[in-house]
């Protein structure tokens, strides 16, 4: 609601994956469109019209189409829940401040003609989105649909008020399976982010990240989030997951270790005291004595000091990572730059990311950010 009655065209498909060309997203049907349309802030379009390719070359040639609005989107919030099976369910938020009555007005206007003709807001919607779905089916190699396409209003406190538009569909096959593994993000490989749009990307319980690039700006029990702006890699975005609980925990796997090395410790000194013992049989009566005597005084030689109760922290090499980053708190004061852990173990990014993810989500680390650093800090630091 930036003026009034202004050509707006929201190109949707290019806030996702600059792939295409979309409308309407916040327009006033039935209305007729004078004059050039106006690009939606952040995203540019191509004068000409074109549809953007993959590799960003003009293919198919078909001019947008402008609608009147008075609503510019201040916030854009892309959501993809991806089920097990590879199918993602989307919601694509636009939300505007509603600052005084004239922006409450006009996003109510909008409101009435969603709730009066939806079908014409979801099906020039859906036209770019299948454009955006067929260019990522061509790119991947996997059969896509989009289905469900639905749109609806509301009004939100968050906190302050803003009128929100909200798209909903299904993306099938969006994800990559295979094996255990869950792997998003193919499908938006090389997309844009503007300064007020955000990307989400959630998974089904009982999935635990292996590796996400690039570095999200926060991490939840099943998501991750990345703010515009962001220009992501012919690679990028990327989320791998593996079943929770799928190998051995490092927990367990320790507490075997150490069960081991018990054993074979207790195995030795057995075997030593059964040869101490068949040796005082087979010796002559005094050198049994004497070998008696001798034993003796080693056993209070080696009587525990009130120092040798004090047990030893285990060695580095027996740590979980978990562990290891626990410890490395401790000893920095409880609080600590996430690229500090990342340097401290000679770790990538996206391994520092879920040891820090696991440790949160176990409450034994809390994570804020202070600038564009990540910090990491033990629960009782946190508040300092």
């Amino acid at each position: 609601m930036r003026g009034t009655s202004r050509q707006v065209v929201v190109s949707v498909a290019v806030a996702l994956v600059c792939l295409s060309v979309v409308g309407p997203a916040l327009a006033a049907s039935g209305q007729s469109a004078g004059g050039p349309s106006t690009p939606y802030r952040g995203i540019e379009q191509p004068a000409d019209g074109a549809t953007l390719a993959g590799d960003g070359v003009a293919a198919q040639q078909s001019p947008p189409v402008p609608f009147q609005s008075a609503v510019d989107p201040d916030v854009v919030v892309l959501r993809a829940s991806v089920r097990e099976d590879g199918t993602a369910e989307w919601t694509v938020e636009f939300r505007v401040r509603l600052t005084d009555e004239n922006e409450t007005a006009a996003f109510e206007s909008v409101q009435s003609d969603v709730e009066s003709d939806p079908d014409s807001f979801t099906s020039q919607f859906a036209t770019g989105m299948e454009r955006t779905v067929a260019s990522a089916e061509n790119r991947t190699g996997r059969e896509m649909a989009l289905q469900n396409v639905t749109v609806s209003t509301s009004k939100e406190q968050l906190p302050q008020e803003y009128g929100v538009l909200t798209y909903r569909f299904t993306w099938t096959n969006f994800a990559r399976t295979g094996g255990d593994r869950l792997r998003i993000g193919d499908s938006l490989s090389g997309f844009f982010l503007d300064s007020e749009s955000s990307l989400v990307i959630a998974w089904p319980a009982g999935y635990e990240q292996q590796s996400v690039l690039p570095e999200p700006d926060s991490t939840g029990n099943n998501s991750v989030t990345w703010q515009g702006s962001a220009d992501f890699g012919p690679n990028e975005p990327r989320v791998v997951l593996a079943p929770s609980g799928g190998g051995l925990p490092s927990t367990t796997l320790i507490a075997a270790i150490l069960v081991v090395i018990v054993a074979v410790a207790a195995g030795g000194w057995l075997y030593r005291s059964q040869t101490a013992a068949d040796a005082d049989a087979s010796a002559p009566s005094g050198e049994a004595t004497g070998s008696a005597t001798d034993t003796g005084d080693a056993a209070r030689a080696e009587e525990p000091t009130e120092e040798d109760d004090t047990p030893d922290e285990p060695p580095e090499e027996l740590l979980s990572n978990e562990e290891r980053v626990i410890r490395l708190l401790e000893d920095n004061g409880g609080r600590i730059k996430q690229q500090q852990i990342a340097g401290e173990f000679d770790w990538t990014d996206a391994k520092t990311s879920q040891v820090v993810g696991t440790l949160r989500d176990e409450d034994a680390v809390e994570t804020f950010r202070i600038g564009r650093e990540n910090v990491v800090a033990l629960p009782e630091e946190s508040d300092l």
